[in-house]
């Protein structure tokens, strides 16, 4: 791997944004360049960063700059972007206006970036005496027959949450991906201006070899009178390309389950008194 990187400051963060000229996807079929944020002291903090930023890649002839945004939670455990954006290195070459004089720019912007601590979303944390997990699971019986944009699952509780997921099937930006989400539809117990902070996992069964394919994270879902749903997940959840792949069993006879765990650790703001609430200082 042939990975150069650029260290600056941004939201009183220090970051790295790397680039690898010769990424591969998984055939090795193709090069590509690819980019990724880093959070370079993540170790330091002991809190989440929920984040989205933009990859740009810059037209200096035209202004059609290759953009991509991405979702990510930093943490220690996850301090480099998962989702990289990926651009074929031929179609780059032969576009006038990226590389002129040998030299090529690019760049990150931080749209947005929250810090949220482990254990304590705000001032008061209220946590249940027991966590409560579940597990839902979409059966989705013809998927080519999906409403698009986006389809939805039904509605189904987890602790005092509703909950959906959000599948596009030909994603959000980007045809060639199918795009995921985990949404709060609503607070069952209306209660205005809360979050609640969870862990979660999503993912898309292989139905032959139990070789998921996952995406798993740590968030909070806020509730206001302007907004009341929040979803968090994966633009490029899986090409679809390898989705389709009858050796992959995530797709069988028009078939795909898309399943989803939820635990939930804890929520701020105002909620019902069976919860036991814990001052953070």
């Amino acid at each position: 791997m042939h990975d150069l990187n650029n260290k600056f400051h941004g939201n009183g963060s220090d970051r790295l944004l790397h680039v690898n000229p010769f990424d591969e996807k998984n055939d090795g079929s193709e090069r590509y360049v690819s980019l990724r944020l880093e959070l370079a002291n993540a170790s330091e903090h002991s809190c989440v960063v929920q984040a989205l930023f933009k990859f740009c890649i810059y037209d200096r002839l035209y202004g059609k700059h290759i953009e991509q945004k991405v979702y990510h939670n930093f943490e220690a455990t996850s301090a480099v972007s998962g989702v990289p954006c990926m651009i074929s290195l031929e179609n780059l070459m032969i576009t006038p206006g990226f590389i002129i004089d040998d030299s090529i720019i690019f760049g990150v912007e931080i749209i947005k970036a929250n810090k949220i601590p482990h254990l304590t979303l705000s001032g008061t944390l209220f946590l249940h005496k027991d966590k409560v997990s579940s597990t839902y699971t979409w059966n989705i019986d013809n998927f080519y027959k999906l409403p698009k944009p986006k389809a939805f699952s039904g509605y189904f509780n987890i602790g005092r949450c509703q909950w959906i997921i959000c599948l596009y099937p030909k994603g959000v930006e980007n045809n060639n991906f199918i795009s995921l989400y985990l949404c709060l539809s609503e607070f069952v117990e209306s209660v205005p201006n809360t979050e609640v902070f969870v862990e979660y996992e999503i993912c898309i069964k292989d139905q032959e070899k139990g070789k998921h394919m996952k995406n798993a994270g740590r968030c909070t879902f806020i509730q206001t009178a302007r907004r009341k749903a929040y979803g968090w997940g994966k633009r490029n959840f899986i090409s679809l390309e390898e989705f389709e792949s009858p050796s992959n069993g995530y797709l069988v006879n028009t078939r795909c389950v898309v399943e989803v765990s939820i635990t939930i650790l804890g929520s701020s703001g105002q909620v019902p008194g069976d919860m036991q609430s814990i001052f953070m200082k």
